[in-house]
């Protein structure tokens, strides 16, 4: 009798653990399919994918399925627009513990953040979570180090190309460079195609148009040798060099040929900007190729309102489900007959939404557009406000690492200061002006020699020849001069 028990309690557990497998595979699946969506730019479809494969994982508290679920969520939704939803689902990855044993995953969620700062113009916070990743890619090995280590120099690539820091561009461009040694080129020929095409952007903003048409051939010879899909960046370059070099029909010619790509892999958004710049092109240099001025002008005015009418539908589908999720989560908290009234008045409310959309169609677009506009400055205050309370932490970190980003955040933090230093001698070297907001953050002499790594004599020295130019008196306590300067100048 008991060897039977035994036997039945045996069986149960096995049904349920193939139940379980079957349960998590089917999550696996739906997670695959969400990360194709995303190669594919299909934002939306991606979205729902992955909400819905954050159901099926919370109904079986299977962690994994949760942590990579909320993470393809965030993914879209910065995509779409949704900045401070996205944030919340990269919170929901890190509570999981998946997150908490699997260093390539926090890495990945770094470079979410600082994807989503650069979305919101934060560079600065941005860049600091760049360097979060590439810590944690430290831990990584092989192919997936090397991969870690390409996504956020690209990344920093681009933030420093758009603050026109070229010395910064170059320098990332060169480490990609040496990570891409050993990588298989077949499988990772974006990643190459990538760091070529922006070598060689570089090259034609610095007027050396010869290292930049070799580096953009670079680019040419893998997409035809492995039939890339896509290319238009590298056209879009190539169509830069050529105008650089007064070939302006040989640039349009470029310039289309990359326009006909994003329209392959469906970058909609860029489709539209690139058809204005287009007519704008044609129209200062007259020429014409597959369209004139005029006619780009219409494929952009039409792309523009099918892209609005796109954004809203996805928008809408989106905000829907939200609704929905936040049903379910009172639906939990309150009584059936609160929860159907609930379900009711939403019902209601989006039924006369709709209606009232459909009748002022033209100015309720013009409506989101401005809300959109007042919802990220909202967030970008909330962020900034909840980044604030960090920076003097990260401050610190950075003068202990003896990073060079150190003094950018310094005079972010204390701009009266640096303009203070600056009021007394306009010609300091920033070394000096690193070596002063030490002081001003009152690092002993000792600290200081620790983190530049150089003697105690050395800091002594430094600061004695400071006592002279600034002239400082000798029974005066350097750090407290520093940090009274502000007040001695103003």
């Amino acid at each position: 009798m008991r060897k039977k028990l035994l036997f039945f309690i045996l069986l149960l557990f096995t049904v349920k653990a193939i139940a379980d497998d079957d349960k998590k595979q089917e999550v696996d699946s739906i997670l695959s399919k969400a990360k194709e969506l995303n190669a594919a730019a299909k934002t939306s479809l991606q979205w729902e994918s992955a909400m819905k494969a954050l159901d099926l994982a919370n109904e079986n508290k299977y962690d994994e399925g949760i942590a990579k679920a909320h993470f393809w969520v965030a993914d879209a939704l910065l995509n779409i627009g949704l900045y401070k939803e996205a944030f919340k689902h990269l919170e929901g990855v890190q509570t999981t513990n998946y997150f908490k044993d699997e260093i390539e995953m926090q890495a990945e969620i770094h470079r979410l953040k600082g994807k989503g700062y650069l979305k919101l113009k934060l560079f600065q916070q941005g860049i600091q979570e760049f360097h979060l990743q590439l810590a944690d890619a430290k831990a990584l090995k092989g192919d997936s180090q090397k991969k870690s280590y390409l996504k956020a120099f690209g990344n920093l690539t681009t933030v420093f190309d758009v603050l026109a820091k070229p010395d910064s561009v170059f320098r990332y461009i060169q480490l990609r460079l040496d990570c891409l040694q050993g990588l298989d080129e077949k499988e990772n020929v974006l990643l190459y195609t990538g760091v070529y095409d922006d070598l060689g952007d570089f090259y034609t903003k610095k007027g050396d148009f010869e290292k930049a048409e070799l580096n953009l051939k670079k680019s040419l010879a893998l997409i035809e040798k492995y039939n890339a899909p896509v290319f238009y960046n590298t056209y879009t370059f190539l169509g830069n060099l050529e105008q650089g070099k007064g070939n302006y029909k040989k640039a349009l010619t470029f310039f289309e040929v990359g326009l006909a790509n994003m329209e392959k892999v469906g970058l909609w958004d860029a489709v539209a900007r690139k058809c204005k710049f287009l007519a704008y092109y044609c129209r200062y240099y007259k020429l014409s190729g597959k369209w004139t001025a005029d006619e780009y002008d219409m494929a952009y005015t039409w792309g523009k309102d099918s892209l609005d009418n796109k954004n809203k539908e996805v928008m809408d589908a989106v905000m829907s489900q939200l609704v929905k999720a936040k049903e379910k989560e009172s639906a939990a908290k309150v009584s059936k007959s609160v929860t159907i009234s609930i379900i009711a008045l939403v019902v209601l409310i989006i039924a006369v939404t709709f209606f009232v959309r459909r009748s002022r169609h033209n100015r309720k677009i013009l409506g989101q557009k401005e809300d959109a506009l007042q919802e990220t400055e909202t967030i970008n205050k909330e962020l900034t406000e909840q980044i604030g309370e960090n920076k003097f932490n990260n401050l610190i970190e950075l003068a202990k690492s003896n990073n060079p980003e150190f003094l950018t955040l310094f005079t972010e933090l204390y701009p009266e200061f640096i303009q203070a230093l600056k009021s007394l001698d306009s010609n300091l070297r920033s070394t000096e002006l690193e070596f002063c907001a030490m002081a001003f953050l009152n690092f002993s002499t000792k600290n200081i020699a620790e983190y530049t790594f150089v003697t105690v004599r050395a800091v002594q020295i430094r600061k004695n020849r400071l006592r002279k130019k600034f002239e400082i008196p000798s029974d005066a306590d350097f750090n407290n001069w520093m940090r009274g300067l502000t007040e001695k100048v103003y």
